[in-house]
């Protein structure tokens, strides 16, 4: 297994002058055991990068299992905090910490993020991830199910709806390298792809690699600045918004989709599978993949698919549903694993549909069993055995959206036969993790073409 590490060091984060953070490290700093070892947790309170006493530290410390214990201490600059936790089988761990003001307040921070929004740090910890599996079990008729909404695709004719310059959204140095247009293709439920195309400027048919970028969650517009990075290194690049709404609508647009329609869609119970969200979603990045093969300029060999959380989950299925793509990019997948969350070892808690089906359990007394199994369709652990390319993927340790077993679950799923590659980050929040995955990977590709 190709590992990426990226120390636990830097889960301080960035410190700003006056700033109070918490600098929290694993004795292995690539937070990685083997199962039955004990992990050793350091916390050392900072005020402008230096240790500090006397201030009040809450922490919270989760594993797998049911694991979780709260409590606090006061800082002392010469005696950090140490916490102790073994890991008796294959297992994550998180360990979180927060500096309370004197009136036992959070303290927010400067230039908060993601999930990262007050002063403290965090840490996680895994043993024998390449022994975590899914903890869920693949239908029966899950390839039925797909070849279906394949059939219901084939039967949309593809056609260029629209296809507008996007000149006038460019830089000068934009223009002089590349040429950009605003699309949509059609697909099913006259609900087209929609994204933004760039291609080198002057480009030569059957000259170019092929990229197509997808977003992480959410309901926005495509930018110019992803997909002309790429095509200005000699790629066409099709950067698609997951919805097949217009781009470049007023803002007003966008926040009234996500107060209405498309409200929280990414954490949302579906009892029918043929009714999900991620039905269409697929299938427009399916289209859009062979949107991508229909270009002249198209070399013909290279058809990358890349992104990250929502992404990550569109990159790992649509490497399975298409055999044509060449490399696969998925920085830490979203949606994975979420029965992880009712297995008789219960994994860390589960964002997103394994958090919906707890609550529906709860207030509606929902079955849990239909419900996961409505939900499985769409699980990336079950596409990643079909993948045929090579595959490079992202985890963050203290990633609250897409926990540490779930992505290790996807990548332990992956072929043996193929090359791939995990990048972990212990430190790893959401909006970190990624960590420009697979740029090395496309730069070099791209180098090796252009000579």
């Amino acid at each position: 297994m190709k590992k990426f590490i990226v120390p636990a060091l830097v889960a301080a984060g960035c410190c700003f002058a006056g700033e109070l953070t918490v600098k929290v490290t694993t004795d292995k700093p690539s937070g990685i055991y083997k199962s039955g070892e004990v992990v050793k947790v350091t916390a050392v309170a900072l005020e402008d990068g230096k240790p500090v006493s006397g201030r009040t530290v809450t922490y919270e410390l989760i594993a797998d299992g049911k694991f979780r214990k709260r409590g606090k201490f006061v800082s002392d600059a010469a005696k950090p905090f140490v916490w102790k936790h073994k890991l008796a089988y294959p297992a994550a761990l998180r360990a979180e910490f927060t500096i309370l003001d004197a009136n036992g307040k959070r303290v927010p921070l400067k230039r908060g993020y993601d999930q990262v929004r007050y002063a403290g740090g965090r840490v996680g910890a895994v043993s024998d991830p390449e022994k975590i599996l899914p903890a869920g079990k693949r239908p029966a008729d899950f390839d039925a199910f797909w070849q279906k909404q394949k059939a219901r695709l084939a039967k949309v004719p593809m056609k260029l709806l629209e296809k507008k310059s996007l000149e006038k959204r460019l830089s000068h140095a934009m223009k002089a390298k590349s040429e950009v247009w605003d699309i949509k293709v059609s697909c099913v439920d006259n609900v087209p792809v929609s994204g933004v195309l760039a291609m080198p400027k002057n480009a030569k048919v059957k000259s170019h690699p092929a990229i197509l970028l997808v977003p992480g969650a959410g309901v926005s517009s495509i930018g110019v600045y992803s997909s002309t990075r790429w095509s200005e290194k000699g790629a066409i690049c099709l950067d698609i918004n997951a919805h097949g709404i217009p781009n470049f609508m007023p803002a007003k647009f966008y926040q009234d989709l996500r107060k209405g329609k498309l409200k929280s869609y990414y954490s949302m119970v579906y009892p029918d599978r043929e009714k999900h969200v991620f039905v269409n979603m697929a299938l427009r990045m399916l289209r859009a993949l062979e949107y991508l093969r229909s270009l002249p300029e198209w070399d013909g060999k290279n058809l990358i698919l890349r992104g990250a959380s929502q992404g990550g989950w569109h990159a790992i299925i649509g490497s399975a549903l298409d055999d044509k793509v060449t490399l696969c990019l998925a920085g830490v997948p979203a949606f994975a694993d979420f029965d992880g969350e009712f297995a008789p070892v219960q994994r860390m808690e589960r964002m997103h549909f394994g958090l919906a089906i707890r609550n529906a359990h709860r207030k509606q007394g929902a079955d849990v069993q239909k419900l996961l199994k409505a939900q499985s369709y769409f699980d990336p652990v079950h596409f990643a055995g079909k993948i045929k390319c090579p595959t490079y993927i992202s985890v963050g340790f203290v990633d609250l959206s897409c926990p540490t077993t779930s992505v290790y679950a996807i990548y332990n799923s992956l072929p043996g036969n193929i090359k791939k590659g995990i990048q972990s980050h212990p430190a790893g929040v959401h909006a970190t993790s990624p960590n420009k995955i697979g740029d090395a990977e496309l730069n070099k590709l791209l180098k090796g073409i252009k000579k």
